[in-house]
């Protein structure tokens, strides 16, 4: 998902201050079943979007280029292997945050968030926000 878009042509998919890819949803292959992160308002009231996960649907939406701030992409850039753990964080209502997964050497995050555009013109991000932003290693994918 890009950061912005002034038009469809031309969305910002990346930049070099935000640590983070900017997904709609992630599907991650777990114990050989599909799984989805995405995000979802808490059970409280008071609460923000927070981290779920549900079985992912058996077909994908895909998503043509110059369309639309989506794209579909298959990261080879995440670790492949045993997840050794996992851990959550949590607002005080409750909400995760974060996921975070160690695989191998690799720390894979997956937090509820949404990347801005500043009044000066860099990037700035909100927590707990409707997004699912990828972190590897505490940065971007992309390395």
């Amino acid at each position: 998902m890009a950061f912005e878009s002034p038009d469809e042509e031309n969305p910002v998919w990346w930049h070099e201050s935000v640590d983070a890819m900017q997904c709609a949803v992630v599907d991650l292959l777990i114990d050989k079943v599909w799984q989805r992160f995405h995000t979802l308002p808490g059970d409280n009231p008071f609460s923000d979007d927070g981290i779920v996960v549900r079985d992912a649907p058996g077909t994908q939406e895909l998503v043509e280029a110059n369309t639309s701030i989506y794209r579909n992409q298959l990261s080879s850039r995440l670790p492949r292997g045993l997840i050794q753990s996992i851990e959550t964080t949590a607002d005080s209502y409750g909400t995760i945050g974060c996921v975070t997964m160690q695989i191998g050497q690799d720390i894979v995050s997956l937090s509820a968030g949404e990347v801005y555009e500043s009044a000066d013109g860099g990037y700035r991000i909100a927590d707990f926000d409707e997004s699912v932003l990828v972190r590897l290693n505490g940065r971007h994918p992309r390395g």
